[in-house]
């Protein structure tokens, strides 16, 4: 029986068009399916001529006397001199993050006069070498020949060490490049955040600590990380100052016994073992903080709205 059309008093029946099949994937060729096996193997190939080409070159020159570089690699001096560089390292990156954080809050204030301070510091810092600065702190002294103020002075010498010179420029070089992953890490929280929590009344510092810092810390942990990598290979401009670092001691070993390319060598593969392990330690803080934002969610205040939030709870569930 037929059902009855819209000319006969009937209601008319809309048949609904078939669902359309999905289009069928178009089969690829054997080798692109397999990820292009003979274009892999050809980059293999090359990577591995040049790196035994390297090999090679240091290990089969009768120019390099690897005996040297063995003998050199675990010399006390050479030691002395790494300690010195991770202390170099150290000291100025935790100078640079209280310095870099302030000054990159200050380029985020509200008061014009801390903005222009702080743009300025980072215009300084930034726009001059390192190198240039190392050598304007190691001979302070030709400046200022003492440091004081009234009866209360000292020579500039005995308080501008090379070790302190030499963190000095490290730290104040660090904090603009740190000001500035602060600044773009902050910015990167969607205005939405600021202004949900000024609608709930809390304070800046709470604001800061509690939203905005977690939520910016993912996007400013991969460039603070690569900028401590690059303050430890920085550290061997300290040379330019006697700065006693891993560089100095070579150069200092090599101008003995005249071998310049063997502890050149020494120093590199120092600076390799060195970087190499902060870049670990940098890969795995990005891991694990990413992985905790995305199990644990940036939790609120616990008084006094976290408490009103848990009472309201209770009360819409007795209410229902």
């Amino acid at each position: 029986m037929t059902p009855p059309s819209a000319a006969e008093g009937g209601d008319a029946v809309v048949e609904r068009p078939a669902a359309a099949e999905p289009a069928s994937r178009p089969e690829l060729p054997d080798d692109l399916a397999r990820g292009f096996p003979i274009g892999q193997a050809i980059g293999w190939v090359v990577l591995v001529a040049f790196v035994a080409w390297l090999l090679w070159l240091f290990l089969d020159n009768p120019n390099l006397d690897m005996a040297v570089v063995r003998h050199n690699l675990f010399n006390a001096n050479i030691l002395k001199g790494l300690r010195n560089t991770l202390m170099f390292a150290v000291c100025a990156e935790i100078a640079g993050l209280v310095i870099g954080v302030i000054v990159g809050f200050g380029r985020l204030s509200a008061v014009r006069v801390f903005r222009t301070a702080a743009w300025l510091y980072v215009w300084v810092f930034r726009s001059t070498p390192l190198v240039v600065q190392i050598l304007l702190w190691g001979n302070l002294a030709l400046l200022l020949p003492k440091l004081g103020v009234g009866p209360w002075h000292t020579e500039t010498n005995q308080v501008m060490t090379p070790f302190v010179a030499g963190v000095t420029a490290l730290a104040l070089h660090e904090a603009a490049y740190i000001a500035e992953i602060v600044r773009s890490g902050v910015t990167s929280v969607p205005e939405g955040q600021r202004e949900a929590a000024a609608a709930l009344g809390l304070s800046w510092w709470v604001t800061q600590r509690r939203l905005i810092l977690p939520q910016a810390l993912r996007v400013m942990i991969p460039p603070a990380g690569s900028a401590f990598v690059l303050l430890l290979k920085s550290t061997s401009l300290v040379v330019v100052i006697s700065g006693g670092d891993l560089l100095t001691e070579a150069q200092n070993i090599a101008s003995v016994n005249m071998h310049t390319i063997e502890l050149l060598l020494v120093a590199t593969l120092w600076f390799l073992l060195v970087t190499s392990v902060a870049a670990v330690g940098q890969r795995y803080l990005e891991r694990r903080y990413d992985r905790q934002n995305r199990r644990e969610p940036v939790r609120g205040p616990r008084w006094p709205l976290g408490h009103l939030g848990r009472g309201t709870s209770r009360k819409a569930g007795a209410r229902a």
